[in-house]
């Protein structure tokens, strides 16, 4: 059980003086921590002695007792104060509540240094050490086991009985639990846990005690890319110190990759089901059978199309989307990501958090159908274009303002051919890409040079081809009127359009 307060006193050599909290000389030590932080206890687990330079102690009797009060909340066995000339005086108020909480303050004087005292601590604990190294051993012997049985679930059960407390690996944001087969914890310990994470504007200290809504626990950041942390609650004796909980936490984190290996072999064979979608390679009937097994029926979910944003947050997206329960099927196909997703504000809020504030999302109306798969690839590319003139840089199919012009597809690939037509016909005559340019120059507000740089060719070269393109159209590009119908056959080809595959 390691060293008493009272152990410490009588040990000639430490010089220890009790200053206040004599009913509280049983408690036990478990390691002694030197600290001149504000707020020492967010990194301490309960059953340290807490070591404190005397000069940093708060001079006013206010801040004196709010710092006793957190110790003693946080299970602190004691603190210990270095005396110097500058420390400032404990006011009496102080002495006077470490007396009823129990918490001994100790009197170091200025020739003792804290690192006798914490020799003393670790020596007198050296089977507690043992058993604390006995219980990180297990703790990678289980995680070795579930990476050699990744189908084998229950983890935190196991982890559980060995700390003697139930455990709950939760999101951040959310709360929801993140492990595969993990039972959700008590809604109210959900709620407490995102509050408590909320109001600290998600930065995590070595550790968070919680005492709320009838709950009292602790909360460990976990590694991972969403945010993640580990929770005890339900505590059957001590509860776990910071040096195991570290580890369990890390080990939690090995879980969720190894989770994560096993949902993107589920991402690939999304991909596929949605490829098969978009381009009708199966039967209608087939369609609707593998979107209903997707938990996606065509008559309650959208499509998606993402231009831009994080690479590193598109690589990782189908783990947030499990994360928070969202049916899902990706794609990514000629320079945009594709997302099959439930209708709603939700799912697409996911895609903006991890994508980014530079992605641009188009969505389009209700699948309805199978069937209709294709034309809600236009709709979504329709919208992505339209997304880059919205604030939010975001679009639904709509409200996209260049809609209001056409009436449907047909009426569009009309536009295309009257006003396009003998360009596209030359590019696929010659191998040109004047289209591909004239989108780029008017996209880019008509400046020659980021044009040049975004093609990848000389200035004059852009010259050069938007006179052929004059030509080609019989349109002059520095004309409104003419512009303003370039720039709405190239919105409507987006609209007729399929993707390459």
């Amino acid at each position: 059980m390691g060293p008493t307060v009272l152990d410490l006193i009588e040990m000639p050599h430490l010089r220890l003086k009790l200053r206040a909290g004599g009913k509280g000389v049983d408690r036990h030590v478990t390691w002694a921590q030197a600290s001149d932080l504000s707020t020492p206890w967010e990194w301490m687990t309960g059953g340290e002695l807490l070591m404190k330079n005397g000069r940093t102690l708060p001079a006013d009797v206010e801040s004196q007792i709010a710092l006793l009060r957190a110790l003693s909340d946080t299970g602190t066995a004691g603190l210990v104060l270095g005396m110097d000339p500058d420390t400032p005086e404990l006011q009496q108020d102080a002495v006077d509540v470490a007396d009823q909480l129990g918490l001994p303050i100790l009197i170091a004087p200025f020739s003792a240094g804290f690192t006798t005292i914490g020799r003393a601590v670790a020596e007198a604990n050296m089977s507690d050490e043992g058993r604390r190294l006995a219980m990180t051993e297990r703790v990678y012997t289980l995680i070795q086991r579930s990476v050699l049985n990744p189908g084998k679930g229950g983890i935190l059960d196991q982890f559980s009985r060995e700390l003697r407390c139930r455990l709950a690996l939760l999101d951040g944001e959310t709360g929801i639990a993140v492990l595969d087969g993990s039972a959700e914890p008590p809604e109210r310990l959900r709620r407490a846990v995102v509050d408590l994470i909320a109001q600290r504007g998600g930065m995590l200290p070595g550790v968070l005690h919680l005492d709320a809504d009838g709950f009292r626990g602790q909360i460990v950041e976990v590694p991972d890319p969403d945010p993640t942390v580990l929770v005890t609650y339900d505590f059957r004796g001590a509860p776990p110190d910071l040096v195991v909980l570290q580890h369990v936490a890390t080990a939690a984190g090995v879980l969720l990759v190894q989770q994560g290996i096993r949902r993107e072999h589920r991402r690939r064979r999304g991909a596929e089901t949605l490829a098969n979608l978009i381009d009708l390679r199966l039967g209608e009937r087939e369609l609707a059978r593998q979107l209903d097994e997707a938990g996606l029926p065509a008559e309650r979910c959208v499509l998606v199309a993402v231009q831009g944003g994080s690479s590193t947050g598109e690589r990782d997206l189908h783990l947030s989307l499990d994360r928070h329960r969202t049916s899902h099927l990706l794609l990514r196909r000629a320079g945009l990501l594709y997302a099959l997703l439930p209708a709603g504000p939700q799912p697409v809020a996911v895609l903006r958090r991890r994508l980014g504030p530079d992605a641009l999302i188009g969505i389009s109306d209700p699948l309805v159908a199978a069937g209709r798969a294709p034309a809600a690839v236009r709709e979504a590319n329709w919208a992505v274009r339209d997304a880059a003139n919205m604030a939010e840089r975001q679009c639904h199919y709509a409200d996209a303002t260049m809609l209001s012009v056409l009436r449907d597809a047909d009426e569009a690939q009309l536009v295309v051919d009257r006003v396009l037509g003998d360009l596209l016909a030359y590019d696929a005559e010659h191998g040109t890409t004047f289209v591909e340019t004239l989108d780029t120059f008017l996209r880019l507000d008509k400046s020659w040079q980021l044009t040049a740089n975004e093609v990848g060719v000389h200035r004059q070269t852009v010259a050069y081809r938007l006179r052929r393109i004059e030509e080609i159209t019989g349109r002059n590009l520095a004309a409104t009127a003419h512009t303003a119908e370039l720039w709405l056959a190239l919105r409507a080809r987006d609209l007729v359009i399929a993707p390459d595959a």
